[in-house]
């Protein structure tokens, strides 16, 4: 008989003591009950440690991309169906075939496996290469089928006999029960089954950035911020199409991890209620002009330095996971809110003076005004500006403010802002019934993301063009003269020290051309284009069948200066459709804080009983693993939160 488990028993174990700082980078929870979903190569080192077999590592990947994803519209954004692995993995955890295949392409050869993807009827799925053969493994779907020699079938296999399907003795393991042998028959009667070598992106970075007084908190369920692109949606919303805006990705026969039915997306609110007045303030957000600092209990805390001279302060919103608001009116679906909210005080004492607010979602390159005060007096504000910054990864906020009367009373107050994110709950780090080890990291790199939107007229910072020109109305740069190559050079999105870039390129097929036409080069420039180093050459495998291509590329071998930095991007013989370069900038150290982690459950008589228990790891406690032991009968997963707090509070083990 087992012994009872109590309701809650709590163990801390400090294993390493490096220093904690503010601001917090690279902030990591991870969970034994979940492989670490933060980078593709810890998903891959994780599913796949100890296996030495190459079916087996398949297969070990097939299982986690069948837990992890959710059979729904496939996430589209700038226009496009998303291929970058691990933002269908870890940012929304749910897929189309081909999103997913593209996904599964990226884990199998990350794990060293060749994989391709092939083009069905209304399908597509992917294909591994092991035991000498290729062989068909449907993540997204049926799974995969034996041969009576105990071998899998390969997608030629399947083609050339379609009734494979029903010949199949036993249903794979994981098997989705509404995919039937009858209908996967279908997708492979009468077609070519187009291969894909070059399917996937490998180019976001997933880092948490907290400031002091600021906070994340991830909810397993929905809370109702969802986004998908309008694009992805037809134009005639029927009822189907509406219950997705209204419910999200919902799937009641997935195989996704959930503790509730049904399999669902999940949401993440970061909160930043800064002290404007305080040192840690200035140091952790420098980008402040013109600005003077009241003493004690004088207001506003940041006033205008100096009569007639306009003052700025900006600050920064980061987030590893897609910014989603919630949506209002159904036929229209640019209306929105809560996605990015941002309120406070503005005082404006006289009717010269002046108070704005701006936001950019291009690293400050252009900014768009979102409020000006109208009012005199210490006026509050409350500006959701979520239409503009819906679908990125961060935005910039600018407050500017002018004393033309020199009142020395011109300023801020009371700062706040609120940020809704969708992510994906199968990714993050959960509790199971029993007992849980959980392990807490920070870093000393923040992400900085930077890709280019030329159907929306943006490029990447310092882009230059040589033989290519924007094609109207779409995101594709072609030559001017198609018998010469096109070069893209541009500056990196950040001018700190750079430890890492990832570099992603989709290149396109010109008219009439071939895919084996099609060849990229990538080369850094470190002294601002004075000279250059070859990264890396591709060309499109001899049985590239598809007129796209993408090619990633990751560079950790060296330290890169975002200053001086140049990449250069050459395409022969195609087109540029998109151009991603992501980097790990190394943030110094400024002030010291604490990092609280709080997790809430449900549990007891029909899980309605909720559990909160919270931890405060001062500064010097890093990669901090602690124990929770939750009862055996079941629990539901609620949230997590992570704040970053001033040192010295308490907390512990509440």
């Amino acid at each position: 008989m087992k012994r009872p488990v109590p309701v809650l028993t709590v163990l801390l174990l400090v294993l390493l003591v490096p220093r904690l700082w503010a601001e917090q980078c690279s902030v990591k929870l991870v969970s034994s009950a979940q492989p670490d979903c933060w980078s593709l190569e810890e998903i891959v080192l994780e599913v796949t440690g100890g296996i030495h077999s190459d079916r087996e590592k398949a297969l070990a990947l097939h299982n986690f991309g069948m837990k992890h994803q959710i059979h729904f519209i496939g996430p589209m954004e700038d226009g496009g169906y998303l291929v970058d692995a691990l933002k269908i993995l870890g940012v929304y955890g749910y897929s189309l075939c081909g999103n997913n295949s593209a996904a599964m392409c990226a884990l199998y050869n990350l794990a060293g496996l060749e994989a391709r993807r092939r083009f069905l009827n209304g399908h597509v799925v992917p294909e591994v290469r092991f035991e000498g053969r290729w062989n068909y493994i449907d993540t997204d779907m049926y799974g995969y089928v034996v041969k009576p020699d105990g071998s899998l079938a390969s997608v030629d296999d399947l083609l050339a006999d379609p009734s494979l399907f029903r010949r199949d003795s036993f249903n794979p393991d994981p098997f989705l029960p509404f995919d039937s042998m009858k209908g996967m028959q279908s997708c492979f009667a009468d077609t070519e089954g187009k291969k894909d070598y070059h399917p996937y992106l490998c180019a976001h970075i997933m880092a948490l950035r907290l400031r002091t007084r600021e906070s994340v908190t991830c909810y397993f369920r929905p809370r109702d911020r969802f986004y998908i692109a309008p694009s992805a949606l037809p134009q005639e919303m029927g009822t189907n199409y509406r219950s997705y805006w209204l419910e999200g990705p919902v799937r009641a026969n997935s195989l996704a991890w959930t503790d509730t039915v049904p399999a669902a997306y999940g949401n993440a609110l970061f909160e930043y209620r800064p002290d404007l007045g305080s040192q840690v303030f200035r140091l952790e957000n420098p980008s402040v002009s013109g600005v003077k600092t009241l003493s004690g209990d004088e207001l506003p805390p940041l006033a205008a330095a100096a009569r007639d001279k306009p003052a700025s302060l900006v600050v920064e919103v980061t987030t590893p996971w897609v910014i989603a608001g919630l949506q209002n009116d159904l036929t229209d679906f640019q209306d929105n809110s809560g996605g990015a909210v941002v309120s406070g005080w503005f005082w404006r004492p006289a009717d010269s003076d002046e108070n704005r607010i701006l936001v950019s979602t291009d690293g400050a390159r252009t900014w768009e005004q979102v409020w000006e005060n109208p009012r005199l007096g210490a006026v509050p504000f409350r500006v959701d500006f979520t239409p503009l910054v819906e679908g990125h990864y961060g935005y910039l906020v600018k407050f500017e403010w002018v004393d033309r009367e020199g009142s020395g009373k011109v300023g801020l107050e009371g700062l706040a802002l609120e940020t809704w994110t969708e992510l994906s709950p199968m990714a993050l780090p959960r509790l199971e019934p029993g007992k849980n080890t959980l392990t807490l990291s920070n870093g000393i790199h923040r992400a900085a993301l930077s890709q280019s939107r030329w159907e929306k007229g943006v490029g990447l910072r310092d882009q230059e063009l040589q033989n290519l020109m924007p094609v109207e109305g779409s995101s594709l740069l072609v030559p001017v003269e198609p018998d010469k190559p096109g070069i893209l050079t541009f500056s990196l999105p950040a001018d700190g020290l750079i430890d890492e870039l990832r570099l992603g390129v989709e290149a396109r097929t010109l008219q009439q051309g071939k895919p084996q036409d099609v060849s990229v080069r990538l080369s850094v420039s470190e002294n601002r284009g004075a000279s250059w180093t070859e990264l890396a050459a591709f060309d499109s495998h001899p049985e590239h069948e598809q007129d796209w291509l993408t090619f990633n590329h990751v560079v950790r071998d060296r330290s890169l200066s975002g200053a001086d930095t140049r990449v250069k991007v050459e395409v022969d013989r195609g087109g540029l459709s998109k151009v991603v370069a992501n980097s790990l900038v190394r943030t110094a150290p400024r002030v010291p804080s604490a990092l609280r982690v709080s997790h809430t459950w449900l549990e007891g008589p029909g899980r309605r009983n909720r559990q909160t228990v919270s931890w405060t790891f001062q500064p010097g406690a890093e990669n901090t693993s602690y124990e929770v032991v939750t009862p055996e009968q079941g629990i539901i997963n609620e949230s997590f939160k992570i704040e970053a707090i001033a040192p010295g509070k308490t907390g512990d083990a509440e």
